[in-house]
């Protein structure tokens, strides 16, 4: 019953803490329309996972005297678990920890950057300029009947212009971009697609829109004024007169549909679902020059059946061969083993697919000589997160009253196995950094190398002592069974992984493609006898 209880504790504990995690993830809420929907997501739970696991560290801590003298001093109160201590620290208590909000915050800015918020909407901005903005005839034809009531100045409908010519023209070319990029941003706003972004971007865009509204009004009066001139004064003098106002003009307009920019950049990655989407937006909008800024998905898919194999691979390992590691007896305790076994392995694994995808510093460009120093810090990684998996069973587990010294001990062979595992399969997945077709054998060597080296790691391991097997288990024909075991899940991701990697390139590199052969900006997104935004979408 009171380990019923416990349990209770900490998924009520825990919940709150995946709660207080998200909402800390998506502050401000701008978090959202920052990078791309899979990004955010990707990055949201991975922060709320740490979040977990820190909490997790935390409980553990606690239940030692010492560490609650630590962390509490004076003002601790025995009588309160260590769970509900962890969860206020880590929430309502957290700016008043002076050890764990450094620690936190660094995890968050962590995720923020992996993320890339704001850095996403960045990029997309500053892509998304004037001179890559197109305005065609029929655009103007639009323009004219959209502003035709008036609302941002009588005068403006006669400057609208699709020429480019020097002078007076290319004045009232820029006015035309940033109208019609105020027209298209319109559009958007009464788009089910884009309901969400606009309510909660409300104030925003409607300041956005006081000041272009008002920009364009006074832009308008002062081309008139800039007309009249021109047929008072003399060219030379009228050239030298407006020459100054033209190039703060240019810089106003530059400015103003900076702005739009920014704000359309928002729009499209809150409410697009694909890198395919938000480029086919944008050159609906006018931005025929948009190229796609593609990145591999994580293969969650085909990873899922991997682990799936996995564990059921290792299940049956251990029910087979619970003679041999002595655990005939505890089957239940054999299958836990065999599910730390799992995670240590798998873990790791895909965190060393994600930061090959994620960051150059990994991964080497076609020509370039291998990266060892990164390979190395994969294996690093790696090994740190075996080693807090291993942390987070000796916390939960049946091992709860046991020496922490004796349980690290024994599993240090997981935890040290997880760096040249990691390490050769980040080579592994770095080896063909082309994107054609591998040769035919890669497969099958990776898949052999890596269970080599593991197998190597093994036998070293069991000849220094540090791979602690059961008495039955060091005779006869057991001992080579079980230090096969490790080469043999080496052996499935080796050659797996590396080509899960490669072929989630590849579908990066066809979409890419794909983006790039959506039709280039045409007349048909204007409003006079075209169809609209709403029905384009």
């Amino acid at each position: 019953m009171d380990q019923n209880l416990a349990g209770l504790g900490y998924a009520a504990c825990g919940l709150l803490i995946v709660v207080y995690a998200w909402a800390r993830f998506n502050t401000p809420p701008s978090n959202r329309s920052s990078t791309r929907q899979a990004l955010y997501w990707w990055a949201g739970l991975g922060y709320v996972l740490s979040a977990l696991v820190l909490f997790a560290a935390l409980s553990l801590l606690l239940k030692a005297a010492i560490w609650r003298s630590v962390l509490l001093g004076a003002e601790d109160d025995p009588s309160l678990p260590a769970p509900l201590i962890a969860t206020l620290a880590m929430t309502t208590l957290l700016p008043s920890v002076p050890l764990l909000k450094p620690l936190d915050a660094w995890f968050l800015s962590l995720f923020l950057g992996w993320a890339e918020i704001p850095a996403e909407a960045k990029r997309r901005a500053a892509a998304m300029t004037p001179h890559s903005f197109s305005v065609s005839e029929l655009d103007v034809a639009g323009l004219r009947e959209t502003f035709g009531d008036g609302s941002c100045g009588d005068d403006l409908v006669r400057h609208l212009t699709s020429r480019r010519d020097e002078g007076l023209p290319m004045s009232q070319y820029r006015l035309t971009r940033v109208a019609k990029l105020f027209d298209r941003l319109g559009r958007l706003a009464a788009e089910r697609r884009y309901a969400r972004f606009f309510a909660a971007a409300d104030a925003d865009f409607a300041a956005l829109s006081r000041h272009t509204v008002e920009f364009l009004r006074r832009s308008a009066a002062s081309l008139t004024i800039a007309e009249r001139l021109r047929g008072h004064e003399a060219e030379a003098a009228y050239e030298e007169l407006m020459q100054e106002r033209r190039i703060a003009f240019a810089e106003r307009c530059r400015d103003i549909f900076a702005a739009q920019a920014r704000f359309l950049a928002h729009a499209v990655l809150r409410s697009e679902k694909s890198e395919k989407d938000i480029v086919c937006r944008l050159r609906e909008i006018g931005f025929a020059a948009t190229e796609p800024m593609n990145v591999p998905h994580f293969p969650i898919d085909s990873l899922t059946v991997l682990a799936a194999g996995m564990l059921v691979y290792l299940a049956v390992v251990t029910m087979l061969f619970a003679p041999i590691t002595g655990d005939q007896s505890q089957q239940a305790a054999g299958l836990v083993m065999a599910l730390k076994i799992w995670l240590v392995r798998l873990v790791p694994v895909c965190a060393t697919v994600w930061l090959m995808q994620r960051y150059a510093f990994f991964r080497r460009s076609t020509g370039d000589s291998p990266r060892f120093f990164a390979y190395v810090v994969n294996g690093v990684v790696a090994s740190a997160i075996a080693a807090l998996i291993c942390l987070l069973f000796y916390q939960i587990g049946a091992d709860g009253n046991a020496d922490p010294t004796m349980v690290a001990e024994r599993d240090l062979s997981l935890i040290l196995l997880s760096f040249p595992l990691c390490a050769a399969v980040a080579l592994c997945c770095d080896d063909w950094p082309n994107d054609t077709t591998p040769p035919r054998g890669l497969r099958l060597a990776e898949a052999l190398g890596c269970a080599a080296l593991i197998g190597a790691a093994t036998v070293l391991l069991y000849f220094e002592g540090m791979l602690l097997l059961p008495p039955d288990a060091r005779t006869g024909w057991r001992l080579p069974v079980v230090l096969a075991l490790p080469s043999a899940v080496a052996m499935v991701v080796g050659g797996c992984v590396p080509h899960i990697y490669r072929s989630a390139r590849h579908v990066a590199s066809v979409r890419r493609d794909e983006a790039n052969e959506i039709p280039m900006s045409s007349p048909s997104t204007a409003t006079n006898g075209a169809p609209s935004g709403r029905e384009l979408a």
